[in-house]
């Protein structure tokens, strides 16, 4: 299985739910910026994105727009993530929204519903 991408600007998020995730058992590799993601996202496929909606160089909505162009990336589940109203993302062709600030529980129950539980260690 491939990583959970975590892509946020706001770099308090990303180490939080980074060390959520690792200590869960995930493995994880960040970005914080749209361009950013899309180059993980070409050295190595991800189980999903947990993707924030407005970042710098190029925002949530670019990174999907990318991502839906892409053959190799296209079917990989997107959570979005945003403090926006839910006008601005609800239309987007994402797994799941997550409203920040979200909620601990939330986030690893919709990790685990899209991807499953982490694999277990060796």
């Amino acid at each position: 299985m491939g990583p959970v991408l975590i892509v946020d600007d706001e770099f308090g998020i990303v180490e939080a739910v980074r060390d959520l995730l690792s200590d869960e058992g995930y493995r994880t590799v960040t970005a914080l910026n749209g361009r950013d993601a899309l180059e993980r996202m070409a050295q190595e496929r991800p189980a999903m994105v947990l993707l924030d909606y407005m970042m710098p160089v190029l925002n949530g909505p670019g990174v999907l727009e990318s991502m839906q162009k892409d053959p190799v990336l296209r079917d990989v589940p997107v959570v979005m993530m945003s403090a926006s109203p839910p006008e601005f993302w609800q239309h987007l062709p994402c797994a799941a929204f997550l409203p920040k600030p979200f909620d601990i529980d939330q986030l690893l129950a919709t990790v685990q519903r899209i991807i499953g539980a982490p694999p277990l260690p060796h």
